[in-house]
């Protein structure tokens, strides 16, 4: 029997939808940016949050609504299908600089319509000239944070590039309250106030600002009712006008008012993710435990018998494909640290409720098998596994849904994600609902504020500079602080210092651009986000203004892990412990990137390496990066303590290109490793060696997540006993305190394959870092990299 003819019949349809989506080409959509503007432009002179909710509700009234054939769930945050959306309040002077270059740049070209160009060129950029948050930040970014940003060793403009994404609104009070009765709550706080009393004439109209959001919401879900209805009296089909008339109805009843089924509440969800995306363009909007709040649907419908579990199924499937049309749309550079399109919107199964029970239900299957039956990109999928709770059903279907290849799903450790919440200030009770967001980050539902990745810090770079006395090798220039010559150094204590002392000034030039960038954030209200965040509407403060009930730092983030260790390790075991060559040797072989120094180069690969399971490196690693933590924790924001996280995405290739040969062996202008991963070719004692040394990082302390790729060949996993093996390496994983991995299950030939002959692989899934992506839209760099990872050729557990 082929796999075509094992497929439900509801496949049928998904793989029509799925293939629409295949062979769409990523295009920017300029109509909600021209709305916003219009928008703008009529509520001229009154606050800046009231008048961002009333270009929302102009952009709800008047964008184009469309239902595509054979949907069943509706909804677009623009007016194409895998469009990229500008938000003009924001970012306008990105798509200015890149007109000429969009259409083909090296990593997410947009293709731009003629059509398109004319209206930002005679609406859009006239307006908002100066205007805008990115505009704000390259005039106030600090001198020290502007040089380092600008030679490759931290980069930090992609929270002013972007709207306010990284976080996980109130889905479940939205669905089971609908936008009517947040807006009972919004009017009776709104009825408290007395604007004679200081503060509250401000309370008032960003109250207002709610309201007027969620009279947008309600007609956006009346509109597409209407479309549905128009759709149906031109049907001849029976089936589908059966099915248009059914989405008209729903969308009559969600998101306005409470959803009663199953579908309501996916209909009413997937309405305010539009919404939330239309109001700021911006990554990383998680849907979070979908499988705790949409069960108690489900689980009415099966028993009332409104639905089987077939067309549960369908539904979600359906929800899937929908997941994956929206484009991220960000500028060129931060394309680079992000590349593939990617919207990092991140559901989570599994783990524990909130009394610390096992929280697995049927519905957390289910929303395995959409992402088996659907195979595309999006939305991100994490497990949540309590080693303690969790069933071994459980765990085997990950194995079997990790097996197919596609990148999914990223598994975390439970015990560990709750005390990374707890570190952030959030009680337990609460910290057992955590979710995970955008790549490994950690958040929480409609109460937690934070910018999980404001900035990145390049610690290859670190190590350079500690080597050259804070010199940049690419530009010849002194752009750190100078720790002295090292070939002065005597001890490796003294060489150990400078890389702290280099680390020091990083840390503390991207605190200050951080703080300025709060500060223009500060102008960028997003109430549409704020709608279900109940202590914004209790405080009748913004999510930007801190209105949230818990506000955390922004997150600093660290690439080039493996990079530092080995590097470390290598200066220590080569100049100071066996005096193989001198601290002089070594330099003029980095000056020169080796070439003519085989010898020494030989010697830096053969020095000892990160991952396995080798206690002198080990100890490197967590006296590093407990250090490291120790420093960022030490600074604070007006909203709360800095936060460390291990999340490279895809940043470690384009700062690769910024650093010089390393002690590490690695060659210059190379991607550095990626997460907490080991150099690729350097792990040579499989996957359980590889555990052990990245266990000896203090993941609980990285509250925003620490990151860990592997790779395995596909034959590993194609037998029961293959399957074992890797349900027992995942215990494993949880035991020694590891926070997260996830997996590249792929025949390295068919990547190579892919490279050479795109048009024959469109849909080849690949884990990138923190998210999946279509391999052959992917840039070369980012390409090159995950072929050299190293492949695991074996997954017995030691």
């Amino acid at each position: 029997m082929s796999q075509t003819a094992q497929q439900p019949k509801y496949m049928e349809r998904v793989n029509r939808l799925k293939s629409r989506v295949l062979g769409t080409q990523p295009e920017m959509d300029l109509e909600n940016a021209r709305i916003l503007t219009e928008g703008f432009r009529e509520a001229e002179g009154e606050p800046l949050v009231v008048r961002k909710a009333k270009a929302f509700r102009r952009q709800c009234q008047e964008k184009t609504v469309t239902i595509w054939d054979d949907e069943l769930i509706v909804g677009n945050p623009g007016s194409k299908m895998r469009a990229g959306i500008l938000c003009a309040d924001t970012c306008w002077s990105v798509l200015n600089n890149e007109l000429e270059t969009i259409n083909e740049r090296h990593y997410d070209p947009f293709y731009l319509k003629p059509e398109d160009r004319k209206i930002f060129e005679d609406e859009i950029r006239p307006f908002w000239k100066g205007k805008s948050t990115y505009e704000e930040w390259l005039v106030q970014i600090p001198d020290d944070t502007r040089e380092l940003r600008d030679n490759g060793v931290i980069y930090i403009d992609r929270k002013a590039v972007r709207g306010w994404g990284e976080t996980t609104a109130g889905y479940e009070w939205l669905i089971r309250e609908g936008v009517s009765g947040i807006l009972n709550v919004v009017e009776k706080r709104k009825s408290e106030l007395d604007i004679t009393i200081p503060g509250d004439y401000e309370k008032d109209y960003y109250l207002k600002s709610l309201m007027i959001v969620g009279e947008g919401m309600i007609s956006l879900g009346e509109r597409y009712a209407l479309q549905a209805e128009h759709l149906a009296a031109r049907e001849n089909e029976a089936q589908r006008k059966k099915e248009l008339l059914e989405i008209a109805e729903i969308c009559h009843h969600v998101p306005a008012h409470p959803a009663r089924t199953f579908r309501e509440a996916l209909q009413s969800f997937y309405f305010y993710q539009i919404s939330i995306f239309m109001e700021q363009n911006a990554a990383s909007y998680n849907p979070g435990r979908m499988d705790q709040y949409l069960w108690p649907y489900y689980k009415a419908d099966l028993e009332a018998g409104r639905i089987t579990p077939d067309e549960a199924q369908e539904l979600l499937d359906c929800l899937w494909v929908k997941f994956s049309e929206p484009c991220l749309f960000q500028d060129a550079v931060t394309a680079e640290f992000a590349a593939g399109y990617p919207m990092f919107q991140n559901v989570c199964v599994g783990g524990v409720d909130d009394t610390g029970r096992n929280a697995v239900n049927d519905l957390s299957y289910m929303i395995l098998k959409a992402t088996m039956d659907v195979q595309l990109y999006q939305p991100s999928l994490s497990a949540r596994y309590s080693l303690a709770k969790n069933p071994n059903s459980f765990l085997r279907k990950v194995v079997e849904l990790i097996r197919l290849g596609t990148g999914f799903p990223a598994f975390h450790n439970d015990d560990v994600g709750i005390k990374m919440l707890m570190n952030k200030g959030i009680p337990l009770k609460e910290a057992f609902n955590w979710n995970p967001c955008g790549c490994v980050e950690t958040n929480l539902e409609g109460r937690l504020r934070q910018y999980t990745a404001l900035a990145d810090i390049n610690l290859g770079s670190i190590i350079e500079f500690a080597l050259l006395d804070g010199k940049n090798r690419k530009s010849g220039h002194y752009i750190s602080t100078r720790t002295g010559n090292p070939i002065e150094f005597k001890t490796f204590e003294e060489f150990l210092s400078a890389v702290k002392k280099q680390i020091e000034y990083a840390t503390r030039a991207v605190v200050k651009g951080s703080h300025v960038i709060d500060e223009i954030c500060m102008n960028r209200p997003s109430p549409a986000l704020s709608f279900t965040f109940k202590e914004c509407i209790e405080k009748g403060t913004d999510y930007a203004w801190g209105g949230a009930k818990y506000n955390v730092g922004n997150g600093i983030i660290l690439i080039g892990v493996a990079d530092l260790i080995n590097s470390i390790t290598a200066v220590q075991h080569i100049v100071y412990e066996t005096k193989q060559a001198s601290m002089a040797e070594l330099l003029d072989a980095l000056e020169h990137d080796f070439q003519g120094y085989d010898e020494i180069r030989k010697l830096c690969l053969e020095a000892p390496k990160y991952g396995n399971d080798d206690p002198i490196v080990d100890d490197v690693a967590g006296d590093m990066f407990t250090f490291i933590a120790d420093e960022i924790e030490k600074y604070s924001s007006k909203f709360g303590r800095m936060t460390p996280g291990i999340l490279p995405v895809s940043g470690n290739t384009p700062f690769g290109l910024e650093v010089g040969a390393l002690p590490s062996g690695r060659h210059a202008w190379r991607p550095l490793a990626d997460g907490v991963s080991p150099s690729g070719g350097t792990d040579f004692h499989g996957p359980s060696s590889v555990l052990k040394s990245v266990a000896n990082i203090p993941h609980a302390r990285f509250v925003q997540g620490t990151l860990l790729n592997m790779k395995v060949e596909p034959e590993m996993l194609s037998t029961e006993n293959g399957i074992t093996q890797m349900m027992a390496l995942l215990k494993s994983m949880c035991s020694l305190g590891v926070y997260h991995v996830q997996f590249n299950v792929i025949d390295q030939d068919k990547l190579i394959r892919a490279q050479k002959n795109p048009e024959e692989y469109k849909g080849l899934l690949v884990r990138v870092a923190g998210y999946t992506a279509y391999f052959v839209e992917l840039g070369k760099d980012v390409q090159d990299e995950i072929i050299g990872r190293t492949v695991q050729h074996g997954i017995s557990v030691g």
